[in-house]
């Protein structure tokens, strides 16, 4: 017990260094955040000035979930070690031998021992003690608990960034709400008088509610507004607001509803089940009823309030790029900015290059036509040339032969071995010139472009954000409560909002509940690909089918002369669940490091991982 105390004040609490955060790595607007002048401060030193006031909240806002390479100060394990997410999911499949997707997930390896790995043994998608949430959150509170004491800092600003504490402390847990289920509640800055009394693991609950009750809060803060203003824009750009707030309260509120918590039987027997620590219980309509409250919610402040709206005007492609990429955008809610510029995170281009960024046939197969209609590989115009007429998501998220590439059009068909002189390969497959590799990007045929984008130069050096939480989601959220409360008449003019925005036409009408959820699910892998919403939404769906269905690539040739194209669908490599017998619900969560349930505060294992 005594270590665990040792541990919060070592990793979490310590003295505020608050240094640990430059302009380099970390930047809300252009020009507000600058280093402090000194490394060894204490809390009376730092709460005696705004200036250094805000610098705690700042770190706090620094430390954000943040899905691509971060430096060491922030951890490797939010890569799994160059993998990402959707390798966990039938989107993406990596080719690396060394990351966390083929280390630890793909061969069955994972177990909770693995939660206490090296990110060069194989980092997993979300660390307890790796990751720097229990930081971010002990920093948000000190700020709060100190905040008042600041003498050059006037009252509304006070209750304004208490309020953006409370939004990151409630953005931390929702964070760890979708990896671990129930988890302690800190509800205080834990200092060493604390001795023993750090919280044991809430229910499931207990932990909703803490987070709705944060978000609440903001929301009722007068001082906090709706959005940052265009006065504002220059110098606090990302800053967190009433909208932020209200839609993520959306998003706790629809994965809390789900199968995965919200069932008649738990997803898994064991202890923390028998403690409703992994689910609720039982199974409550309700719970899809405050989803939906909470979007009906959003959308009258919205439509009160103004400013946000999904990213709209000039060509559908182009309007999705800035919608999921660039900053200060109205469709923007959450963008956490650790680094400014695209030539300070080239760990993403490496992980990219080499594997780890694997597009599957079944996510390619997803993306409709430009009508709106199905894409069909038994449709003779559409399996003639599957690159042309499709969702202009499909073209920005994958890169197709034959798009736009640098000053040219991409050229990435293989070469048919059967028939070598008349299908050679495109001058970009396997051009390493132009960052293609044969045992990278290309080998599953297809290669992805959502936020690498033109690797030719297009890339290098643009100003980058992770769009934690999009208006999108908030709109395809909504719509899907809307369902589950039988109320799928009203919900369909949310996903046709999504969809009219990349010019797709209206979704069929008539769909009965489960194909009008299908459709969402559907339409959410092709709005949020690289984006980290897909593994979520299978597991919160517990869709085991979606898990073990064996995966494919998509090769493909082209005819030299006819300009035919030719395919094949490799089957990938199997993963341990995709195995006859391989697969176990306990997946859906992960495990707690067997040393942190060891030190006997409370936090009792998640079922399957005892």
């Amino acid at each position: 017990m005594k270590s665990l105390t040792r541990y919060f004040q070592g990793l979490m609490l310590g003295t505020l260094l608050i240094t640990t955060i430059s302009c380099e790595d970390f930047a809300l607007g252009e020009k507000f955040l600058q280093k402090p002048p000194s490394s060894d401060v204490t809390i009376d030193t730092i709460f005696s000035t705004a200036v250094y006031a805000r610098r705690v909240l700042w770190n706090s806002y620094g430390n954000l979930p943040y899905a691509f390479w971060a430096s060491n100060s922030y951890g490797f394990s939010t890569n799994m070690w160059f993998g990402i997410q959707e390798d966990l999911t039938d989107l993406c499949n990596s080719a690396l031998t060394w990351d966390g997707p083929n280390k630890v997930y793909y061969s069955g390896a994972y177990n909770a021992g693995s939660e206490e790995a090296s990110d060069g043994d194989g980092a997993t998608k979300y660390g307890f003690t790796r990751r720097n949430s229990w930081k971010s959150i002990r920093m948000a509170w000190v700020f709060i608990e100190n905040v008042d004491r600041v003498p050059d800092m006037d009252e509304a600003e006070k209750l304004r960034l208490k309020a953006e504490a409370k939004i990151v402390i409630a953005t931390q847990y929702a964070e760890m709400l979708r990896h671990f289920g129930g988890l302690p509640i800190v509800d205080r800055a834990i200092s060493a008088e604390d001795g023993l009394g750090f919280p044991a693991r809430a229910t499931l609950q207990e932990t909703v509610n803490f987070i709705v009750r944060l978000l609440d809060e903001a929301i009722d803060c007068k001082e906090l507004p709706w959005n940052v203003t265009e006065e504002e824009s220059d110098n606090w750009s990302g800053r967190l607001t009433r909208a932020s707030a209200m839609g993520l309260k959306v998003r706790v509120l629809l994965f809390a509803a789900s199968p995965l918590f919200n069932n008649e039987m738990p997803y898994y027997e064991g202890e923390a089940s028998e403690k409703l620590m992994t689910w609720f219980g039982g199974y409550d309509p309700k719970r899809w009823e405050d989803a939906a409250k909470a979007g009906e919610d959003f959308f009258k402040a919205l439509n009160k309030e103004g400013f946000y709206d999904l990213v709209k005007g000039g060509e559908p492609r182009m309007a999705f790029r800035d919608a999921y990429y660039t900053r200060g955008t109205t469709e923007s809610l959450i963008s956490v900015r650790r680094h400014y510029k695209t030539n300070n995170i080239g760990g993403i281009m490496q992980s990219a290059r080499w594997g780890a960024w694997g597009v599957t046939k079944e996510y390619f197969d997803m993306f409709p036509m430009a009508d709106g209609s199905d894409f069909d590989w038994n449709n003779q115009e559409h399996a003639k040339n599957p690159f042309v007429n499709r969702d202009p998501r499909l073209c920005e998220t994958i890169l197709l032969d034959g798009d736009k590439f640098g000053s040219g059009v991409a050229a990435i068909y293989r070469q048919y071995l059967k028939d070598k002189t008349n299908y050679p390969k495109g001058e970009h497959y396997n051009n390493k010139s132009v960052n293609l590799d044969d045992k990278g990007l290309t080998t599953n045929g297809l290669t992805a472009r959502k936020f690498l984008l033109d690797r030719q130069g297009e890339w290098s050096g643009r100003v980058i954000q992770w769009p934690l939480l999009r208006l999108a989601e908030v709109y395809l959220s909504y719509a899907e409560a809307l369902n589950e409360c039988n109320r799928t008449g009203e919900a369909y003019s949310y996903i046709n909002a999504v969809r009219n925005r990349v010019g797709l036409g209206d979704l069929k009408a008539g769909l009965n509940k489960d194909e009008f959820r299908e459709a969402v699910l559907r339409e959410r892998a092709c709005e949020f690909g690289f984006e980290e919403v897909r593994f979520y939404d299978l597991i919160r769906w517990k869709r085991e089918t979606d898990f073990t269905k064996h995966l494919h690539g998509l090769y493909f040739y082209k005819h030299k002369k006819t300009g035919e194209y030719l395919f094949e669908f490799p089957q990938l490599k199997e993963r341990a669940w995709q195995k006859a017998g391989g697969f176990s619900p306990k997946w859906y969560l992960s495990a707690f490091p067997p040393k942190e349930v060891n030190k006997g505060y409370g936090l009792v294992q998640n079922p399957g991982w005892e």
